[in-house]
């Protein structure tokens, strides 16, 4: 039950008076012409002994009230006294605990700023699933990466439906190998957020347990779709000519070098095309370096289009090219090099202006050759092809040593 308002304005009020030994205290307060009419007398509680004692500066005081009129001995003013002396000494200190609790809550409201502000610039977020009910709990910053309104209703179902399904299924096999083993992953995953967005996430989880048995599995999740992005990019330019989209020299000679240690399951090469075009240079000289770029990504697009996706096509030097093919069925390599320096052949715009090019192309099947020599026979041909006449191709013969009279013109 609370403390009725009148009382309390009355020990307010009779507080602000002036006592010797702070003890202030009204025998009968009905005979006492300032309080006789006070609400708190003559109404509820119908008070009629007062006395009050402060406790000191912004501690508050301390009442002893009595619906019956009465006096204090010399004693029961010392009790009361001592009494009032220990209860600002719990004043002091309760308040001493609410002013060290309130600094520590602004220290903690400052340190969820500071943390809220780390997480937002640094895109991670905390989480947790209890087990077995998969109740989720989330930070802001992980509503924000699935495009989720802060503090919507989270179906765990709903939310594994975003990821992508080869990474749906890593995050289920990873998941089950953690609580299994009482452990932990980490993983990068792909997700479609709630508003279609692509992103990549990487994901930490810790298993933690009662008695033995999981009961919940926790972590972080950041948002590393530019970090990913930056790497896609990176190893793009190093696998990649930026200019012409196909193959670069690096990539080439990689998986050149692997003719000489296949790896497994992968089917080998069957031949090695070296294309040389003809006339580049005076498309250069004629209409500039921008017309001969526009060129060279023409030929990138019609070398990949008369070649199929198993095969390696490639930017090995400035007009040159190189081809890979997956195949070592007979014939095909000759079939692929006419097609090739018929397309080749077709007319170019650029600008508004028509110019035409052409190819010689150098043939070496691999036949179990070491790359080096299957190189060198390859460049012969081209060699040969280009003395004869440009728009042409060779093949080497199978060892190496001469050139096929196999040359056909486009």
């Amino acid at each position: 039950m609370g403390v009725p308002e009148a009382l309390v304005d009355l020990c307010r009020a009779a507080s602000v008076e002036e006592s010797e030994d702070g003890l202030r205290v009204v025998a009968d307060l009905r005979t006492a012409v300032r309080w006789r009419t006070h609400p708190a007398v003559t109404g509820v509680p119908g008070c009629r002994f007062l006395a009050i004692h402060a406790l000191g500066p912004g501690s508050g005081v301390l009442a002893l009230v009595d619906r019956a009129p009465r006096r204090l001995t010399l004693a029961q003013r010392r009790r009361l006294a001592d009494f009032a002396a220990a209860a600002e000494s719990l004043a002091r200190a309760t308040l001493g605990f609410r002013e060290a609790l309130a600094r520590q809550e602004l220290a903690l409201v400052q340190s969820r700023k500071i943390f809220d502000r780390a997480s937002a610039a640094a895109r991670i977020g905390v989480w947790e699933c209890g087990l077995p009910d998969e109740a989720l709990t989330w930070t802001d910053q992980v509503y924000a990466m699935f495009d989720l309104p802060r503090g919507a209703t989270l179906d765990r179902d709903r939310i594994v439906a975003c990821y992508a399904p080869e990474s749906r299924e890593a995050l289920a096999a990873a998941r089950s190998r953690a609580i299994a083993e009482r452990g932990g992953f980490t993983l990068d995953a792909e997700i479609v957020s709630f508003t279609g967005r692509r992103r990549w996430i990487r994901i930490t989880a810790l298993v933690e347990c009662e008695g033995g048995m999981p009961v919940r599995i926790f972590g972080m999740k950041q948002d590393i779709t530019e970090e990913k992005l930056l790497a896609d990019r990176t190893r793009y330019l190093a696998e990649f000519d930026a200019m012409t989209g196909l193959a670069n020299r690096a990539t080439f000679q990689d998986r050149f070098a692997a003719l000489d240690r296949p790896p497994p399951g992968r089917a080998p090469f069957g031949a090695l095309l070296l294309i040389d075009l003809d006339g580049f240079k005076p498309v250069n000289d004629t209409f500039g370096h921008a017309a001969g770029d526009a060129c060279l990504v023409e030929v990138a697009a019609r070398l990949r289009l008369s070649c199929r996706d198993d095969d390696l096509v490639a930017r090995i030097g400035g007009d040159e090219f190189a081809i890979l093919l997956a195949t070592t069925a007979p014939g095909i390599a000759e079939e692929v090099a006419a097609r090739l320096i018929a397309a080749l052949s077709r007319p170019m715009t650029w600008a508004g202006r028509a110019f035409t090019i052409g190819a010689s192309i150098g043939i070496a099947r691999t036949d179990g050759r070491p790359s080096a020599d299957l190189f060198v026979a390859a460049d012969a041909a081209l060699y040969a092809a280009k003395a004869e006449g440009r728009g042409r191709f060779r093949v080497a013969d199978a060892e190496g040593g001469g050139l096929r009279e196999a040359a056909r013109r486009a």
